[in-house]
């Protein structure tokens, strides 16, 4: 008070002598008057500079009518300065001025007398702590301290990044009071309602596990926080002084508000499933909204409030086009459902113009949001509950058809047990005939399937079987060679192979006959199989006078060994055989390798039978290697 005394103690005469509106009108400290919106008392003038002090703006000759009963300029960056003059009645009462927009940032009123003083000095608004106002309460409650004036003039300077509207009422304390209670008292009613819309829908959702009423509590939740935000509840109760918790909150619980509502919507009407060709829209409008508001302390001021009418307008469009091409009226959840749309529709359309300034404030278009969207609510949580009573029909139909085609089912089966019990035990009777029959047939089968598997071996063994010499003929070799050569790929061992000839065989047949030729090869496959059974091998005869021995898991050098063994040991042996020769040498050609995938076999054969031939060529009674990497070498 006594700073706002110095602020204007400056004032000059001049000031006394500048001329009123010529529309401005006296407003009477008449309880008739209290409750009215004073608008039509009001004069305004513009700041555009935003700091212009007291002193000048008063000297202002452009002050103009508000003409409508709440002044509503939208949002917008200026500074609005309103005037007001009150002069005082014959009745002694407390009297308040009341600014009911809690959202106003910045709200001062200046108490001026006739001769120039500031009486008295109002500091309010959202911005400002609540502990510098006269009295504590959601709204702005201005004293009006008449004294000794019978004529005062309020100057109101008016300052907010929220719509510049300024619903102002003149009350007696006792009438205001009473105002307060009844409004209070509806608006907790409204609240509590919602509550419980929330609190039953919260139990629904844990007893049916359907996203949908998660969809549903985060819109009723999101209107809930704007309603409290809207009516000062937040400011006065929840964050009182968190200047910039207020400064969003309507704007974070609006855009929360649009993002479930609009996901409730597309839930609740199955929109992608039906292929809503305006899906993209919707989503890019329920992201947008979820967007700005986790990121509404880095949007500007003006974008905020833009932001939240074209997002608004866009998701109420949406559900509009969806209820006409998807309305059908023998589906009673989207009757509900559209009709608690469109009142949502046209309270969101009144509060996002009046948030404009479009349309005017008053008492309608004020409370339209609160009433249309509790109603809205009532009826979404109306066509939820018809949803489950309608899934709850489809599900006994479902489960009586189910009934009915079980018993259908169960009596066919009784039919045909029946039938098939009668058939049982005449197949039965043939079946012991038949089996009887089979157990005849099943040994006389078994006893001929053993002769001819021994028959089969027999002639298998004959097959492969030289029938001279009792070794392994060349076409045994063949096979063996092969899966020898596939086994030795796979473990990637070296697989060798030897290959022996008789020494001047023709000369044995020549000059003892081919009988004693005969003698002296079933006498050197005798002595070969004798040596080599210790190791692991078989004796082939590859053609003629000449023997194979296939050595696995034997590297070069063991297999040199063996065949150098092999040679001496015939070389030492004699053959007491008075038409043969007594002494039979042999030369062997040894070679091993690691075959590669797909190696053919005949290069291993015929590496062995080079090096075969080279023991001959260096004089018989030999061994010879062929190694790939070193050539030839002989033993």
């Amino acid at each position: 008070m006594a700073r706002a005394a110095l602020l204007l103690s400056v004032l000059t005469v001049s000031w006394l002598a500048a001329p009123l509106s010529a529309s401005a009108q006296l407003v009477a400290l008449d309880t008739a008057l209290q409750g009215r919106y004073l608008g039509e008392y009001l004069s305004v003038w513009v700041d555009h500079d935003k700091n212009t002090p007291l002193r000048k703006v008063v000297q202002q000759q452009d002050w103009q009518p508000v003409g409508e009963a709440i002044p509503n300029f939208g949002h917008t960056a200026s500074v609005y300065w309103f005037r007001l003059d009150v002069q005082a009645a014959a009745e002694s009462k407390s009297w308040l001025l009341v600014n009911s927009n809690p959202l106003m940032d910045y709200l001062d009123v200046y108490g001026v007398s006739e001769e120039g003083d500031v009486v008295s000095h109002y500091a309010g608004g959202s911005q400002r702590r609540t502990t510098e106002q006269d009295i504590r309460h959601r709204h702005n409650l201005i004293p009006v301290h008449m004294g000794e004036h019978s004529l005062l003039s309020y100057y109101i300077r008016v300052e907010s990044q929220h719509s510049v509207q300024l619903p102002l009422t003149l009350w007696s304390l006792e009438g205001f009071l009473a105002w307060d209670e009844m409004t209070g008292v509806l608006t907790a009613a409204m609240l509590g309602a919602l509550f419980i819309m929330l609190l039953y829908n919260l139990f629904l959702y844990t007893t049916l596990r359907d996203p949908i009423y998660l969809a549903y509590i985060g819109s009723v939740f999101g209107f809930m926080m704007l309603q409290v935000s809207l009516k000062g509840f937040g400011l006065r109760f929840l964050w009182p002084n968190q200047f910039a918790v207020s400064s969003v909150a309507v704007f974070v619980s609006a855009y929360a508000t649009i993002f479930f509502a609009t996901t409730f919507a597309s839930w609740f009407m199955q929109l992608k499933e039906r292929g809503f060709r305006f899906m993209i829209v919707l989503d890019i409008t329920r992201w947008s909204a979820l967007g700005s508001a986790l990121l509404v302390h880095v949007l500007p001021d003006m974008m905020r409030m833009y932001l939240m009418v074209f997002l608004g307008i866009s998701a109420v469009t949406m559900g509009i086009i969806a209820i006409f091409t998807y309305y059908r009226s023998d589906d009673r959840p989207i009757k509900i459902f559209t009709m608690g749309w469109i009142v949502l529709l046209i309270g969101a359309l009144l509060f996002l113009m009046n948030r404009l300034g479009l349309v005017s404030v008053n008492v309608w278009t004020e409370q339209t949001l609160s009433v249309g969207s509790v109603l809205e609510m009532i009826l979404f949580s109306m066509a939820l509950g018809d949803r489950i009573n309608s899934e709850k029909e489809q599900k006994l139909k479902a489960k009586a058809v189910l009934l009915h085609s079980l018993n259908a089912e169960r009596e066919e089966k009784q039919r045909i047990l029946l039938s098939e019990e009668t058939a049982r035990k005449a197949k039965e009777k043939t079946l012991q005939i038949r089996r009887d029959a089979n157990q005849r047939l099943e040994a006389e089968i078994e006893e001929r399937t053993t002769e001819l598997r021994q028959a089969t071996e027999a002639l298998s063994l004959m097959v492969q079987k030289d029938p001279l010499t009792g070794t392994y003929n060349r076409h045994h070799f063949n096979e063996s060679i092969h899966a020898a050569c596939r086994r030795a790929s796979e473990t990637r061992a070296e697989l060798c192979l030897m290959m022996v000839d008789v020494d001047h065989f023709k000369r044995i047949n020549d000059r003892y006959g081919h009988l004693a030729g005969d003698r002296c090869l079933i006498q050197v496959a005798g002595v070969l199989r004798s040596l080599v059974q210790g190791e692991g091998a078989e004796i082939w005869r590859f053609g003629g006078e000449e023997f194979a021995v296939i050595l696995e898991h034997r590297t070069l050098l063991q297999a040199q060994q063996l065949a150098e063994h092999m040679r001496a040991s015939l070389e030492a042996t004699s053959f007491a055989d008075a038409n043969g020769p007594r002494h039979i040498t042999v030369s062997i050609g040894v070679a091993g390798l690691v075959p590669r995938p797909n190696q053919r076999p005949e290069q291993l054969v015929d590496l062995a039978d080079q090096a075969l031939y080279a023991a001959k060529h260096s004089g018989r009674n030999k061994v010879c290697l062929f190694e790939r990497e070193g050539g030839q070498h002989l033993a």
